[in-house]
């Protein structure tokens, strides 16, 4: 920055042109030159003129290109014949400053720049790293000597967890065929109904191009979880018309009468899972945008699913079934029996089964709500942010030399590939050091790709560091995923108007919440206070001189102010900022100073402050922060490793229940506890209207009331197997799971559908309630079992949560299967009870 002290303020001894001539007075003072320099430094288009036909653009003013023309630049012209015009230079001293000292930025304790590269909101992140990753190799093999280590690689991480759930997708689809093969035992129809998974999925990337939808983390995890759906509507049909190839119809009459006979069902069936994600559109905010997306792929993947089963399904098998194939499987045989056994004996006790799937309904639900919530699943990212906190007053030496040493001993440790160290801001935008303080330093940690500890146990080691070496530190694990969207841990606000009563109420929450089991590293929000001279004006005093508070304010703000940034010029390193300073307030003023300051009166006369005000040492907030005109404090605290964030919320809320507040004053749990709930909001809505949105179109389906109830009412019950999968794997319930129930919601009644249908069908056939429901359940016992298992099947990796970054998928999975699996029991079971309570033979 180029500092321009101008003296003097006062007025210049006169310039006399001659004996006769009366004495010019010129005063000129630093916001003179400021307005100067801003209206010389000037170029601007201002409109066309039109000559010969040709538009000429005016453009007024010339901005000042270097230094060596700032300092000869005229900033006034006395009226003196001869007297050449004054210059900058003439009443200013141009200096300029190398603040590369101030600054402090190192890479695995080398001297390094930092750079900060954000993309463009309609480019795609991994497309720009990529590209990216091209030019850092060019220049780094253009310039030998020059060295790039990557800090934090968003597009990386982007892929590395496409990729991953890419292998999930390929594998689960490996398996769902697997079990078709099982099944079937026929490498025909397992053939036939195997080509629609990869036919369904070139439509929905068809579709997900033309709507603008990338393959970003939601988008391949809601392909992963869809693709063993993709085979139900195929599997349905094949098994058909291989049933009615078996009962000797022909390879043609067994495809046409196989698809048209579940042609309806399955239809029904596939709008009631993608109805369960109409609803996003009635939602707003976080919710909508993390999981439309991941709606509209599987929808788009379904649709497809369901053309190709009532289309190509049945054009093969045509063709391809051409031979009768009565092949004996005694296994399925047996199982088959065995089912027949269990339903006429459930059949019988109906009461008995009701009362036992209501009891693990409870007790499912009851487990569930003791894991707590939080609202997205930790996920390992192999980085790690570390703010080093430092008492106010440390200079700048002494902090760079304790974050080399923190670096030093960081580097140290096992896993550690790269640190990244800055003063006076986050690294990268991440941290949360307070730049203006100039007592805080980022470090930002990647961990090495092969690692032999987890994200979370190299974090615990830095904290320990922090013990070790009395270092005040900030560590947490950064999350690139949805979980880096909102904060983290304990946050409760308090707003008000009075410093001293914040700060009364701050302290006395800390210390409530200091015992609540789970919470660590309290933090009052009010503990680092930055010292503070305060000026007190007598107001009897200032106003028998004809001053107030706030002129005795103006005065000091402005012999205190720093200097703003008057314009720029050109430099051979880009643009220099250039500041005008008063050469008598270039340097600090000191307390002396401030209170022997001068101010005009009223009329005319010289007020020193002293004779107004006196001057307090006192302890003020490092910063004011307001929301809706009112101030705040936020009093803060950590989580202890693996305490839940819901659970301890809910502690924290108990321990504030019988806290009350000033008047005018008010105390709100804020935090990730406070998304969770506004999300989970969100999620009951979607829940709501998806139940609402499955009735209709089953009521469309069976032109009835009373068979979509029947079918309904195992959707709740089936959320019993969600909740017990996420207990046995010790996982809470956040949104990812939810959504997974939802979408379980919608999967849940495929089978119910077929069920009641082909029920229906056989009483309309002749047979009996009894009959028709033992006959289903004999003849939909392998589809059933295939569609479910297949799902489940295709899950399975997912669930596991094999390959990075997959964590985030992993609560979706395991209540998708644990949902399914206790549905497809209740399908076999719960469903012909139900059934059978409702409908009497006619």
């Amino acid at each position: 920055a180029a500092q321009i002290p101008i003296a003097p303020t006062q007025p210049t001894q006169p310039i006399q042109a001659d004996v006769a001539t009366p004495p010019l007075q010129i005063s000129l003072t630093a916001e003179m030159v400021a307005g100067i320099l801003k209206g010389q430094n000037f170029s601007m288009p201002s409109g066309y003129i039109v000559e010969d036909g040709v538009d000429y653009l005016v453009r007024t003013g010339e901005k000042i290109k270097d230094l060596e023309a700032l300092k000869t630049l005229p900033i006034m012209v006395l009226p003196i014949e001869g007297l050449d015009a004054i210059t900058l230079e003439d009443v200013a001293e141009i200096t300029l400053v190398d603040n590369s000292a101030d600054r402090y930025s190192k890479v695995n304790g080398v001297d390094a720049l930092t750079l900060t590269i954000q993309k463009q909101t309609e480019y795609i992140t991994s497309d720009v790293s990529k590209r990216l990753g091209e030019k850092i190799a060019d220049l780094t093999k253009r310039y030998p000597d020059l060295q790039m280590v990557t800090l934090m690689d968003q597009g990386e991480y982007i892929d590395i967890v496409v990729n991953s759930l890419s292998m999930n997708l390929i594998f689960g689809g490996g398996l769902a065929i697997l079990i078709l093969l099982i099944f079937l035992r026929d490498l025909k129809p397992t053939f036939i109904v195997g080509i629609s998974i990869p036919i369904s999925l070139v439509a929905a990337f068809v579709l997900m191009y033309f709507s603008d939808i990338s393959l970003n983390i939601i988008s391949m995890g809601g392909l992963a979880l869809g693709v063993g759906m993709l085979v139900d509507n195929s599997i349905v049909v094949i098994e058909n018309i291989y049933r009615m190839r078996n009962e000797g119809k022909s390879a043609v009459e067994a495809s046409v009468e196989g698809a048209k006979q579940v042609s309806g069902a399955i239809a029904a069936s596939t709008l009631t899972t993608v109805a369960v994600f109409l609803p996003i559109v009635f939602v707003e905010g976080f919710t909508r945008e993390i999981f439309s997306d991941m709606g509209l792929t599987i929808a788009y993947s379904l649709f497809a699913s369901l053309v190709v089963a009532l289309t190509l399904v049945p054009s093969l098998a045509s063709k391809v079934l051409v031979k009768e194939a009565k092949q004996d499987h005694r296994i399925f045989e047996g199982i088959k029996k065995s089912y027949t056994k269990v339903l006429i004996r459930a059949l019988k006790y109906k009461l008995v089964v009701l009362l036992l799937v209501f009891a693990l309904f409870g007790a499912s639900l009851w487990g569930a709500l003791q894991m707590g919530t939080e609202l997205f699943p930790a996920t390992d990212s192999g980085q790690i942010t570390v703010t080093l906190n430092m008492p106010f007053g440390t200079t700048f030496e002494e902090l760079t030399k304790s974050a080399d040493a923190l670096s030093e001993k960081v580097m140290a440790l096992e896993d550690i590939d790269s640190i990244g160290t800055t003063i006076g801001g986050g690294v990268l935008g991440f941290g949360s050091a307070s730049g203006g303080s100039g007592t805080s330093a980022s470090l930002y940690v990647t961990l090495e790709d092969n690692r032999k500890q987890s994200t979370d146990q190299v974090t615990q080691k830095i904290k320990d560091l922090g013990i070790q070496g009395a270092y005040d530190l900030e560590v947490s694990g950064t999350d690139m995923n949805m979980g880096a969207l909102s904060g983290s841990g304990i946050s409760i606000e308090i707003k008000g108007s009075e410093f001293e009563t914040l700060e009364k109420i701050a302290t006395e929450i800390a210390e409530l919440i200091r015992d609540v089991k789970g919470v660590t590293d309290v933090s009052s929000g009010v503990e680092e206070t930055s010292p503070e001279l305060r000026l007190i004006v007598d107001p009897e005093k200032s106003i028998a001189q004809g001053l107030t508070a706030a002129q005795v304010y103006m005065a000091v703000s402005k012999s205190l102010s720093d200097a703003k940034t008057a314009t720029t010029v050109s430099g051979a390193t880009g643009d220099i900022a250039v500041k005008v300073y008063d050469s008598k307030t270039i340097e600090s003023l000191d307390r002396n100073d401030v209170i022997h300051l001068e101010i005009d009166g009223p009329q005319g006369n010289k007020v020193k402050i002293s004779d107004i005000a006196t001057m307090e040492e006192a302890n003020g907030f490092k910063s004011i922060r307001r929301d809706g005109q009112q101030r705040y404090v936020t009093v803060s605290a950590a989580l202890v490793e693996g305490n839940n964030i819901g659970i301890v919320s809910d502690a924290v809320a108990l321990a504030l229940k019988d806290y009350v507040a000033p008047d005018g004053y008010s105390v709100v749990l804020k935090g990730e506890n406070e998304t969770i709930k506004s999300s989970f909001k969100d999620l009951y809505l979607m829940l709501a209207l998806a139940l609402a949105f499955i009735y209709l179109i089953m009521v469309a389906q069976f032109q009835s009331l009373l068979s979509p109830f029947i079918v309904m009412f195992t959707i709740p019950l089936a959320f019993t197997g969600g909740f017990f999968g996420l207990m046995l794997m010790g996982m809470p319930l956040s949104i990812v799971a939810f959504v997974g129930l939802i979408l379980l919601s919608g999967i849940v009644v495929n089978n119910g559908i077929v069920f009641v249908d082909y029920a229906n069908k056989m009483r309309e056939d002749g047979m009996s309630v009894q009959e028709a429901l033992i006959k289903t359940g004999t003849d939909r016992l392998r589809p059933i079992l295939m569609t479910a298992l297949t799902t489940i099947m295709a899950l399975l990796t997912t669930s596991l949560g094999t390959g990075t970054g997959t964590e985030m998928m992993q609560p979706m999975a395991i209540t998708a299967i644990g949902g399914l699996a206790y549905a497809t029991l209740l399908t076999l079971v719960l469903v012909p009870i139900l059934y059978a309570m409702t409908h009497r033979d006619k």
